[in-house]
C-alpha cells in the first residue's frame, strides 16, 4: 500500500515540478531535489493513509473469510482488535511525529531556499536555450537561441527592455556574448544585429516607431540582489523555533503538526469499525471510503488550522475537536 501510494505522489510531483522547470519557474537541475523534498512533505499524509488502508485491508478480508465468525463466537468482541491494532499504529504514528515535527519543516525551508536562490540569480544564470526568461527584475526579457555551455558564447539573441514610461525596445543580434567590466558589471555584447524603439502617444493613442542597425551593442544586465536570503515562512520554522514564536498563526501551524500523528493513529483504529463487509460485496468500496475519509479529515485538519491561525478560534478549542469525533 505504501509503495503504490508513494509511486502516485512521485509521479504527480515529478509532472507539476517539470511543468514548473518547462515554464521557467524553477530551474531544470533541481527537478530531483524539488522531487525529493516534495515527497518528505507528503510523507507524512501518505504513511496516514497507508496506515488506514492496511488495517482496513486485513480485517475486511477477516470478514469476507468468514474468520471474523470464529473471533466472536469465541466470546472476543471488536474491542478486543484494538489492541492488536495499536501494536501494528504505534511505530507509524511515532514516525508520523518525526516526518511532521522535523522533517516536513526542514524540506519546506530547503524548498524556499532553492526557490530563492534561483530568483535570485542574475541574467547570465538565469537564461535558458529556447526559452523565454524574465529578468530578475521583470524589465527585461530574454530568449537564446543556442548558448554555448562551456563559454560565454551565444547564439541568436532576442531581448526584449521595458521602460517605466511604457517605452519598449526589441534588440535582435545573430550572435552575443557575456563579458564583465573592469568593477565586475555583468553586460552583453551583441554583435550584428537591429534595435527597434516603440514609443507610445497616449494623447494622440499613436505609435511612434525609430529602427537603427549595429555592429556592435552592449547592454548591461541585470545582476543578482543582494543581501542575506529572506526569512522562512511559519510552515518552514524548526518545532523548537515555532514554539518560541507568540501569535496565532505558529499556533495553527503547531496544531497541524501535533494533528496529523493523531490523525494517523485514529484512522487506523477507525477501521476496526469500518471494515464490516458483506463477503458477497466487492473491496473496491472499502478502499474508496477509506480514501474519502482520510481526505475529509485531512481537509478538516487544515481547516481548524487556518481558523486558528485567523484567530476564528481559539488554540485551547480549535486542536482537539476533529480527534475527539474521530475518537468518539
Amino acid at each position: 500500500v505504501f509503495a503504490s501510494l508513494l509511486t502516485v505522489v512521485v509521479t504527480t510531483t515529478l509532472i507539476r515540478t517539470l511543468g514548473r522547470a518547462a515554464s521557467g519557474k524553477a530551474d531544470g537541475e533541481l527537478v530531483l531535489p524539488l522531487i525529493a523534498l516534495s515527497t518528505v512533505n507528503a510523507l507524512g499524509l501518505v504513511i496516514s493513509l497507508t496506515a488506514f488502508i492496511s488495517v482496513l485491508m486485513v480485517l475486511s478480508r477477516l470478514w469476507r473469510d468468514s474468520e471474523m465468525v470464529v473471533w466472536l463466537s469465541c466470546g472476543e468482541s471488536l474491542m478486543g482488535l484494538v489492541r492488536p491494532v495499536w501494536r501494528f499504529l504505534w511505530p507509524l504514528a511515532l514516525t508520523v511525529a518525526a516526518i511532521s515535527l522535523v522533517a516536513s519543516p526542514w524540506a519546506r525551508q530547503q524548498s524556499e531556499v532553492l526557490r530563492q536562490q534561483f530568483e535570485s540569480r542574475e541574467d547570465s544564470g538565469r537564461i535558458a536555450p529556447g526559452q523565454f526568461r524574465e529578468s530578475n527584475r521583470g524589465t527585461r526579457t530574454f530568449f537564446v537561441e543556442n548558448p554555448s555551455e562551456e563559454s560565454t558564447e551565444l547564439g541568436t539573441v532576442f531581448v526584449v527592455t521595458r521602460e517605466a514610461n511604457g517605452q519598449e525596445s526589441v534588440l535582435l543580434a545573430a550572435r552575443g556574448q557575456f563579458e564583465s567590466d573592469a568593477s565586475g558589471e555583468p553586460w552583453v555584447f551583441l554583435q550584428d544585429g537591429t534595435r527597434t524603439d516603440l514609443q507610445p502617444h497616449p494623447a494622440s493613442d499613436g505609435l511612434s516607431i525609430r529602427t537603427m542597425s549595429f555592429e556592435g551593442y552592449r547592454l548591461r544586465a541585470d545582476a543578482a540582489p543582494g543581501g542575506s536570503i529572506v526569512d522562512p515562512s511559519i510552515r518552514a520554522l524548526p518545532i523548537h523555533v515555532l514554539l518560541g514564536v507568540s501569535g496565532p498563526q505558529p499556533l495553527g501551524e503547531i496544531s497541524y503538526r501535533v494533528g496529523l500523528p493523531l490523525l494517523c493513529l485514529l484512522l487506523g483504529l477507525l477501521a476496526i469499525p469500518l471494515s464490516f463487509s458483506n463477503p458477497r460485496a466487492g473491496r473496491s468500496f472499502h478502499l474508496l471510503f477509506a480514501l474519502l475519509i482520510t481526505m475529509v479529515a485531512n481537509n478538516l485538519l487544515a481547516v481548524s488550522q487556518a481558523w486558528i491561525a485567523q484567530e476564528r478560534v481559539s488554540f485551547a478549542l480549535g486542536w482537539w475537536p476533529l480527534h475527539v469525533m474521530l475518537l468518539a
